[in-house]
């Protein structure tokens, strides 16, 4: 297993392409997770029940607390992006990247969660098969589909909760993978 430092530069060279991109190492306890992030996907989200990486299919918050309490260390992500039809489900492909890098380099226990749905089928031309997954090696879920509250979650590392990026006329999008 590699440094973090180490990690921190393999990391960097993977996204460098990546506009207003950044990352850092975050302690797990700051990452807070609440059962009320289902209702905004239940009562709000056109994707609701539609893919396996959302909720109904999630795990529920009181279960995924103790997911994120067995890791200690974790990386916030932000990048920015022009508009949410950007590509939010690019954030979830942004996670499982890293997430495989840093499985390469020692950290099995390394998990992506995105933003927004799973787009993987859509990206091929398929419709979701909600019995099995097609693509499970591939697929990802948002934080907030197993109870994050990124915006508590990045308050509490110092990032601006409004996630405005002035400086590309676009706004900030986060994501989160548990390292070790």
């Amino acid at each position: 297993m590699i440094s973090l430092d180490e990690l921190n530069e393999e990391i960097k060279e993977l996204t460098k392409d990546y506009k207003g991109f950044k990352f850092e190492y975050i302690d797990t306890a700051t990452i807070v997770v609440e059962p009320w992030t289902r209702l905004k996907c239940q009562f709000g989200c056109p994707n609701y029940g539609k893919t396996l990486v959302c909720p109904p299919y999630t795990p529920k918050a009181e279960e995924f607390v103790g997911m994120v309490n067995s890791y200690k260390t974790a990386i916030l992500f932000e990048i920015s992006l022009a508009s949410i039809e950007d590509n939010i489900g690019g954030i979830s492909k942004i996670a499982l990247d890293i997430e495989n890098c840093c499985a390469h380099f020692g950290y099995y226990k390394a998990f992506g969660l995105g933003g927004g749905p799973c787009m993987v089928c859509n990206s091929k031309g398929e419709e979701c098969n909600l019995e099995e997954c097609r693509y499970p090696t591939e697929a990802r879920p948002s934080g907030e589909a197993c109870g994050v509250d990124i915006h508590k979650t990045i308050e509490n590392n110092g990032y601006d909760v409004l996630g405005i990026d002035e400086e590309n006329n676009s706004y900030f999008c986060y994501g989160i993978v548990l390292l070790e």
